[in-house]
Parts: structure tokens; C-alpha cells; sequence
């Protein structure tokens, strides 16, 4: 399956990485790292995740980090990534 990952997601990725570049850059790094290596999984395994909170999605968390990734499979061929969220997102 291939992997896309959408506007939406990107902008996520781009806002975390942003968010603890200020502070810490090489934690930046390993974070994003992590978020990355998580979504290339998917391509071998697209139902690693769970079912999401909203129908049709579904929800992988990210080993080591407090991060998750919601994705959609539209197709049989395609993985999309809807978006990247800390866990504390989960709770609301």
C-alpha cells in the first residue's frame, strides 16, 4: 500500500516540530523520527492501528512519544494520514 500524507497532516507535523525545535532541536528531530517511522509501518501493515474515535478513521499511537496519527484507508491501494495529534488531544 503507499502512504500519503495529506495537507492537513503535514501542517501537524511542520506545527510539532516547530513547537519543540524552539526549545530543544534535536528533540525535534527524534520526535518527528518516531511520528515518520510509525506511518512507514502502515504501508506493511495498514491495519496496525485501531479503530479511530470517528467512523472510518483509524488510530496508531506513536511508540515513545505522546503523539498519535489518525489515518483512512480510501482504497485499497492508498494509506491516507489524516493527522498528527498529542495524546492530551485525545481526551476532548
Amino acid at each position: 500500500m503507499h502512504v500519503r500524507i495529506l495537507d492537513e497532516a503535514r501542517a501537524d507535523l511542520r506545527n510539532i516540530s516547530n513547537y519543540i525545535k524552539s526549545e530543544n532541536p534535536a528533540a525535534a528531530q527524534r520526535v518527528i523520527t518516531a511520528i515518520l517511522t510509525t506511518i512507514s509501518q502502515l504501508e506493511n501493515f495498514p491495519f496496525l492501528g485501531r479503530n479511530g474515535r470517528e467512523e472510518g478513521t483509524r488510530e496508531i499511537s506513536v511508540p515513545r512519544v505522546p503523539y498519535f496519527v489518525i489515518y483512512t484507508l480510501p482504497d485499497e491501494y492508498h494509506i491516507d494520514i489524516e493527522a498528527v495529534f498529542h495524546e492530551t488531544m485525545a481526551i476532548m
